[in-house]
């Protein structure tokens, strides 16, 4: 059991420049949270920089890639965007969700105040066989809520079958993509939200939470927060949203079985 985090808010960021950029797949895909199939690519499989402008200086961030295809990468910072490139920590493993069969992982950053951030894929084998690097999505999920909350994935992971295993992408230009999905299908995740009576959620937690769950057309940010670098998803919200406060326990709260739908 831990605290889920969730957000509905995001960083307003933009991809300022690429190194060995696939000009079909073109850097601003990256940062496209609608849609995690449309893609940047790069040329081959080298080293390859996405360089994230964050909009202002900043010094803490939550940050989530989500469907690449390789396995280590760095995170860097900048004050320009070109050059004193800096390490943040380590080389960063991207491990595999067993669930889903996508790489993702999600990581709390601190830098030293500085506006652009780059993501630095060095020369490696891309765990899915293909001859370049692909980010389907980089994320700066803020305003993130950790509800004090028992948080229970139920039955963890169901798979909704679509009637299509083909996701068409349409371009402003005309063209289209179309990606298969071969065995890999829009994920459905079932879990609960539940309060005991030692738990006394007041009035406007009980809003808060409800507020970021029950618009069916807003992307949320959620984080099982179990320690797993790869349990974190985009999702929206499927299905009626049912909340009850529990009487004789007083501002206690029971929301349920919910039902989101990871954004593919």
């Amino acid at each position: 059991m831990a605290n889920a985090k969730l957000t509905i808010s995001f960083l307003t960021i933009s991809a300022f420049s690429a190194d060995n950029v696939n000009a079909e797949f073109p850097k601003e895909n990256a940062v496209n949270i609608d849609s995690p199939q449309r893609a940047f690519r790069s040329a081959n499989a080298t080293d390859t920089r996405l360089v994230i402008d964050l909009g202002a200086v900043q010094t803490n961030l939550s940050c989530y890639l989500d469907w690449v295809n390789f396995g280590t990468f760095k995170y860097q910072e900048s004050a320009d965007g070109s050059t004193g490139w800096a390490d943040i920590g380590s080389t960063r493993t991207v491990e595999k969700d067993p669930m889903h069969g996508v790489y993702r992982r999600k990581d709390d950053l601190v830098l030293t105040g500085k506006r652009y951030l780059g993501i630095l894929i060095p020369t490696q084998a891309p765990v899915d066989g293909a001859a370049y690097f692909r980010i389907g999505t980089f994320a700066v999920p803020t305003n993130i809520v950790e509800l004090d909350i028992e948080t229970t994935v139920e039955w963890p992971f169901e798979v909704n079958l679509p009637e299509s295993n083909v996701i068409e992408n349409r371009y402003p230009t005309g063209r289209t993509e179309k990606n298969k999905l071969g065995a890999l299908d829009p994920m459905i995740i079932s879990f609960g939200l539940r309060s005991t009576v030692q738990q006394n959620i007041a009035g406007t937690a009980v809003s808060e939470i409800a507020d970021l769950l029950r618009d069916s057309t807003k992307i949320i940010y959620i984080d099982f927060n179990f320690g797993e670098s790869w349990q974190a998803y985009l999702v929206k919200k499927v299905g009626e949203l049912r909340a009850t406060i529990n009487d004789p326990a007083v501002s206690t709260l029971d929301m349920g079985t919910i039902l989101m739908e990871v954004v593919t």
